[in-house]
């Protein structure tokens, strides 16, 4: 199985974006990031995380009828947005005069991609599984069965015969 290679993904990011970014599974482990307060195999700090997962319940609370895709954090330096999908949450550090809009559209689609290959790949750590084994024993046990039960089927009518 091929590991995706999360580092390389996060310079082309850096080059074609220019901005920081970090990728996490949905369970909160940081995979690789370039920010430095979300370093490389941590967690999302458990407050972040919490409004992450619980973002289902804040879309139902506000009525919206699509999911929340992303959430963004103004600091005084810098944006974090924090994008997710149903196996990835991508975190960008973003400088203030960047237009959130077309960014959010563009990690959008980046954490889509990314969620695809990561699926992808969890599918083909499937094997095929060959029953014809399992089937041929299954099949000599029948015979074995049938066999048996004309064999003795004499018998049985005998004993049937004596004991009425």
């Amino acid at each position: 199985m091929e590991k995706i290679d999360y580092g390389s993904i996060l310079s082309q990011l850096k080059t074609e974006l220019k901005t920081d970014c970090a990728i996490a599974n949905r369970y909160g482990i940081i995979l690789s990031s370039n920010i430095d307060i979300f370093p490389k195999e941590k967690l999302i700090p458990q407050k972040i995380l919490e409004l992450i997962l619980k973002r289902d319940a804040i879309a139902e609370e506000l009525n919206l009828k699509n999911q929340i895709k992303s959430f963004a954090f103004e600091t005084e330096e810098f944006n974090f947005v924090f994008t997710f999908t149903k196996e990835l949450i991508l975190i960008s550090k973003v400088d203030l005069d960047i237009n959130l809009a077309q960014f959010m559209l563009s990690i959008r689609v980046v954490a889509q991609k990314l969620s695809e290959i990561k699926e992808e790949q969890e599918i083909k750590k499937f094997s095929v599984f060959d029953f014809s084994k399992d089937i041929a024993k299954i099949e000599t046990t029948l015979e074995k069965e049938t066999y048996n039960k004309d064999k003795y089927s004499i018998i049985k009518d005998i004993i049937k015969y004596i004991s009425s």
